[in-house]
């Protein structure tokens, strides 16, 4: 694992220090991470769910797209999860795929923390 993929890891374990955050090694120099549990917010029937991602080789120069969170997550209105929602599996686990590109990223602010915080953010505005 390069070591800002470790300074990324590190730095999500430092800003979810409630949470557990597992990594493992990808092969190429990155890793996939594990955050559980997070609170999705107050729109959905679930108190926490898990977020997985990749964190790429190329970071801090890529972005850390897409998230994924637990495939069971359910509105509490009953209601469909809307547009940036996609069924899918991440790592043979069943997930939904959360789609929030940054497009106007830099790397040295948009850290991998801070995009969990903006996806957890987003979440809870659903």
């Amino acid at each position: 694992m390069k070591p800002k993929v470790q300074e990324a890891v590190a730095e999500l374990r430092a800003t979810f220090p409630e949470a557990t955050v597992v990594d493992e090694d990808d092969g190429s120099g990155g890793a996939f991470v594990t955050v559980d549990s997070i609170d999705p917010g107050p729109a959905y029937t679930q108190d926490e769910t898990w977020l997985k991602f990749q964190i790429g080789h190329n970071y801090p120069d890529a972005d850390v797209y897409p998230l994924f969170v637990k495939a069971d997550l359910i509105r509490a209105d009953g209601g469909g999860h809307g547009e940036g929602f996609a069924a899918t599996t991440f790592r043979e686990d069943p997930a939904l795929q959360l789609s929030r590109r940054s497009n106007h990223r830099t790397a040295e602010f948009d850290t991998a923390a801070r995009k969990v915080l903006k996806v957890i953010a987003w979440l809870h505005t659903q």
